[in-house]
């Protein structure tokens, strides 16, 4: 019979917390006893419990106590529903040393400004971006960065491979694409390359 006594509650939040023995409990939980604050201390616990928190009580705020968990990694971006939660993820990732290419490959790259940001970082991240989001703007900046390389120019859809501002830039950076009887190399489709 389900109660409403917050003495439960407070139980499971202390025991999931204070508890390392106890972090894999959450799990196993019915749902109605899944509340923010049972489930704030299971992700502080252990960021894992992210991925069984129910999708009505999931928050901001329970992203964000995942991320101070011990045990939090990379992989805790693609549990992330919250874009700014997961920018906040980002830099954190970021600020410990990780390398960008690294950090936006376990991201969900859902608008324009984490793309640009993505980019401006790591040329090679280009490939990460959802096709929507992929702009000549972008390309350009890719083409910018000062590690950039020829490879990156198989992330440049096809569509921007006669834009004129983007192929000046390849040439620039490359030399006379057309001269050397070469066009843009193959896009890539799966995986990833670096």
């Amino acid at each position: 019979m389900r109660t409403e006594n917050s003495n439960w509650e407070g139980l499971y939040s202390w025991a999931v917390r204070n508890d390392n023995r106890l972090f894999c409990v959450y799990s196993e939980l019915s749902e109605w006893r899944k509340t923010e604050a049972v489930s704030i201390a299971a992700v502080s616990a252990y960021s894992g419990n992210l991925e069984y928190v129910p999708d009505n009580i999931l928050s901001s705020e329970i992203c964000r106590s995942a991320l101070t968990a011990k045990d939090v990694d990379l992989d805790i971006l693609s549990k992330i529903p919250f874009p700014a939660v997961e920018k906040e993820a980002i830099k954190k990732f970021l600020d410990e040393g990780n390398k960008p290419f690294v950090v936006y490959s376990f991201a969900n790259i859902s608008d324009e400004s984490m793309a640009l940001d993505a980019v401006k970082r790591d040329a090679y991240c280009l490939q990460l971006v959802p096709d929507k989001l992929i702009t000549a703007d972008l390309c350009k900046i890719a083409l910018q960065h000062p590690e950039v390389d020829k490879k990156v120019l198989g992330f440049i859809p096809e569509r921007f491979h006669n834009n004129p501002e983007v192929r000046k830039m390849a040439d620039e950076k490359f030399g006379n694409i057309a001269a050397q009887n070469e066009e843009f190399p193959n896009q890539k489709k799966k995986g990833f390359s670096i």
